[in-house]
């Protein structure tokens, strides 16, 4: 789906409109040799764009590009171009699309995009980091998984096409309520030397919760395949029906013997118009021990501190409670929020919580945040504790910090997160990065964290080094 944006008149070539917008991802595959590239998708906000006409009235763009792949001061590969728009034959102003491939040896690049409208001479650019992971010759693997638009067949030969299928590529991975099913795009390689030359195997699609890892019911698909070099799957989802909430698409590739050999999670967002209710407060009576487990007067307090573990379609429900003074639709909620969480004993399962919020304002809490406000007390109440944890307080050039270490969080293993703290006087210690998806992810970290007596450090640079006497790398790496 594109989205449109109608031009006040035909005969002008300049409107009102912001700076010129464009969205950019990339994605990482091999050859069956291989060798690794990327796809780097561009997509133009159409109406943030200046057109002018050809001699047949039609309107149309140009716009200069400039890709940048850099290794500390080196360039790696740098790519400049002319895009011109497709003719738009009518007053509707359509977002388009630029894709390019480069081969990239595996390592972290520094990328740098330049996006220059050539019609109005506005120039926008911007940086992050570019990271291609290695080829492993002895397991199956997966490519990146790429989210698509449109799909078509298709023989044209340009950078659009991939194993005979026109791919338009949709460049985030939230998909709101107008989208009634997910599409998406990836390669296997490897299946013929660990499955077994031209032997059948299955790829399984379905869709998990973020939160507990449970499959979402009814939404499950598969292909059946043969093993060779190269597998390209395009598969879809229907989500009509899937609230919202944030969610791994998941991908299994099955054996003959109806193993899972391997598997591959990709984070999304959903949000859905169909109205969610997690809890209804008719007619709920409130179980007099549970009613006896806390003080009323503390109800807001205790309502709050599940926002840390609540599904986040509820949030908006919770936030509107907690300005209402009507303390009983509070406990209400509050009773039947745990009885959805925990059927079997709800009293017990808030009892337990409630010893780990009294734990978190303890240890975490500051003079203006309590314990669950702090992005500790919050990852401490939603995961449990760490299996380790590393605090440094005093590190050469860098600010305090701790390193939790989880062996798994729902279908993910060997989670780390970075906390620091930037101004050295509260209890606050906000994330810096996280290896979780949906968390703060930020590769510029260990600038950051160094950067306590080095404020004229260049965080743009990706082979960064520690401080003389800093671990923050090595105890990453092995906390």
């Amino acid at each position: 789906m594109r989205w449109k944006l109608v031009l006040l008149s035909l005969i002008l070539t300049a409107f009102v409109r912001a700076v010129p917008m464009a969205y950019f991802h990339y994605k990482v595959f091999y050859t069956p040799s291989g060798d690794s590239y990327i796809s780097t998708s561009l997509q133009f906000a159409g109406g943030t764009f200046k057109y002018t006409a050809n001699e047949s009235g039609e309107l149309f763009t140009q716009v200069e590009i400039i890709q940048l792949f850099k290794q500390g001061d080196s360039l790696v590969l740098g790519d400049k171009y002319m895009l011109s728009s497709p003719f738009m034959k009518d007053s509707t102003v359509e977002d388009f699309y630029d894709v390019q491939r480069y081969f990239l040896a595996p390592g972290v690049y520094d990328y740098e995009l330049v996006v220059k409208d050539l019609i109005s001479g506005e120039e926008i650019s911007g940086k992050q980091a570019v990271i291609v992971g290695d080829f492993h010759q002895d397991r199956i693997l997966f490519s990146s998984i790429e989210f698509i638009q449109d799909v078509r067949a298709s023989t044209d030969k340009n950078n659009f096409v991939k194993n005979g299928y026109f791919l338009l590529p949709y460049l985030t991975n939230y998909f709101p309520p107008e989208y009634d099913k997910i599409a998406f795009y990836t390669e296997l390689y490897n299946t013929d030397k660990l499955l077994g030359d031209t032997t059948d195997f299955l790829v399984t699609f379905s869709i998990s919760n973020y939160d507990n890892g449970r499959k979402v019911a009814d939404i499950f698909k598969f292909q059946r395949l043969k093993s060779a070099p190269v597998n390209p799957v395009i598969g879809f989802l229907p989500v009509t029906s899937l609230p919202t909430g944030d969610y791994y698409l998941e991908l299994n590739v099955i054996d003959r013997n109806n193993d899972t050999v391997q598997t591959e999670l990709v984070y999304f967002q959903r949000r859905n118009d169909i109205e969610q209710h997690f809890v209804s407060l008719d007619n709920i009576e409130i179980d007099h021990a549970f009613g006896r487990s806390y003080d009323r007067d503390s109800i807001h307090f205790f309502l709050n501190s599940v926002m840390c573990i609540a599904p986040r379609y509820e949030y908006e429900s919770i936030r509107k409670l907690l300005k209402s003074s009507d303390t009983t639709a509070l406990e209400k909620y509050f009773f039947a929020f745990w009885r959805e969480t925990a059927p079997e004993d709800p009293t017990k399962a808030w009892m337990s919580y409630k010893s780990q919020v009294y734990y978190a304002e303890r240890i975490f809490g500051t003079q203006i945040k309590h314990g669950f406000e702090t992005d500790r007390g919050r990852i401490h109440l939603r995961y449990g504790s760490p299996n380790s944890m590393i605090d440094r307080p005093n590190e050469p050039s860098a600010y305090p910090y701790q390193i939790w270490h989880y062996y798994r969080i729902g279908q993910r293993s060997n989670i780390k997160f970075v906390f620091y703290n930037p101004d050295l006087i509260t209890n606050d210690y906000p994330m810096l990065h996280s290896e979780l998806p949906g968390e703060i992810q930020n590769y510029r970290w260990e600038q950051i964290l160094h950067s306590r007596d080095n404020p004229n450090t260049n965080l743009d640079d990706p082979y960064y080094q520690n401080h003389y006497g800093g671990n923050s790398t090595l105890l990453f790496g092995n906390p």
